[in-house]
């Protein structure tokens, strides 16, 4: 269930005028505030593509619980079919959340051609969980698979087989707890200030009905990290140093309509984390923990959009955004952890987004109205990806120049 919120991003860039390539004036000023709420987070898009529960489900059978034991459960005491039917039990976490997000951004026209910009956003994330028990043990059955086959061994290892203790959702919240040294799983809360992003907005090219705009910038470790010893906790950031670069350009058709495009790289920086060692790649939960070097993998996010004016006041701009996460990569002395850690920890997403924007901008440069400002209401779903939440959200958002 261990997830964070790369898809909660706070932007005053795009969008804050007209054209995606315009900055402001020399000092001119702009403060932006938006306001995030999500649905109910209760699925994913899971390594297949396709949606799945948010929470996990697993089974417990021969081979989990011989890596969960550390190898004490010894196959050798049973034979193929015994141990093809040895089932402590199979078992589901519900799991659903929701967050509110409240960004504050704020840029200055250094030059005509260069804007300064910092935000930063306050998260507030609620996680409801709760083990359930979906089908129960085959000691029986094993004990009987043994019994069939030769050997005083066989039978006794049956009639131990008979008197193993049943697993239901008690004993496994025990196992977490006191075994793995786990937090319980149950609802959990959390508030805090995600990574603050800052950098600058360069006008490279401005033709009137086209531009380029270029966006170098860093993103700053000032966000809470998920806890390792806790499994249905929300991570705020990441924990390292991001560097990116972005390019912005668009195209004026005519007075009503226009078109713009992003694309940004951003390369996250190695960090050290103390994480669980896990022991097989399908059976990650460890009672201990170990210092990896993390790389998480580089990010391409690409956005297009299109805007349609209706006279100076309202404008509505429907918008795709595409995001590919390359897999992450952990270095440590644990070998098979490093290659258990990374597998599968590529990622992908596709958002639709429409915005319905109320601006004053136009009217204040016409001499019509006293306040440049902006209200945006942003409606954002993720349609596909790969390893993302399925979430929709409601933003909005208010700016003003000054």
């Amino acid at each position: 269930m261990k997830w964070s919120l790369l898809l909660l991003s706070l932007s005053i860039s795009t969008g804050s005028l007209a054209q995606v390539w315009k900055t402001l004036p020399k000092g001119v000023r702009i403060l932006g505030y938006r306001n995030i709420t999500t649905s109910k987070v209760n699925s994913n898009f899971n390594q297949f593509r396709s949606a799945s529960p948010l929470g996990s489900s697993f089974r417990v059978d021969a081979a989990t619980f011989s890596a969960a034991t550390n190898g004490a459960f010894n196959a050798n005491d049973f034979n193929s079919d015994a141990y093809n039917k040895f089932l402590v039990g199979d078992y589901k976490v519900d799991a659903e959340a929701q967050f509110n997000v409240q960004g504050t951004g704020l840029g200055i026209g250094i030059t005509d051609n260069v804007m300064f910009y910092a935000e930063v956003a306050y998260y507030s994330a609620q996680v409801n969980s709760n083990i359930k028990r979906t089908s129960g043990n085959s000691y029986e059955q094993t004990a009987r698979a043994l019994e069939l086959a030769a050997g005083d061994v066989n039978v006794a290892t049956a009639e131990s087989l008979r008197n193993f203790i049943d697993a239901d959702e008690g004993t496994i919240q025990s196992v977490l707890t006191n075994h793995y040294k786990y937090k319980p799983i149950g609802n959990w809360s959390g508030t805090g200030y995600g990574d603050m992003e800052t950098g600058a907005m360069i006008k490279m090219v401005d033709r009137g009905v086209w531009g380029v705009m270029a966006y170098p910038g860093v993103v700053l470790p000032t966000g809470r990290q998920d806890d390792p010893n806790i499994l249905q906790d929300v991570g705020f950031g990441d924990g390292q140093f991001d560097f990116f670069g972005e390019m912005a350009s668009g195209y004026v058709l005519n007075d009503n309509i226009n078109f713009g495009t992003t694309l940004r790289y951003t390369y996250q920086a190695p960090t050290t984390k103390e994480l669980r060692i896990p022991g097989s790649r399908d059976f990650t939960l460890s009672a201990e923990s170990g210092d990896f070097s993390v790389k998480y993998g580089d990010r391409i996010n690409w956005m297009v959009n299109s805007t349609f004016m209706l006279g100076d006041w309202i404008s509505f701009t429907p918008v795709y955004r595409f995001m590919y996460q390359l897999p992450s990569q952990y270095d440590s002395k644990y070998k098979d952890a490093n290659g258990y850690l990374g597998y599968n920890s590529d990622k992908q997403e596709h958002q639709a987004q429409l915005t319905t924007t109320f601006s004053s901008i136009t009217p204040f440069l016409k001499k019509q109205f006293a306040l440049p400002a902006q209200i945006n209401i942003n409606l954002v779903k993720t349609i596909a990806g790969k390893n993302v939440p399925n979430v929709a959200r409601f933003e909005v958002e208010f700016r003003m120049l000054f």
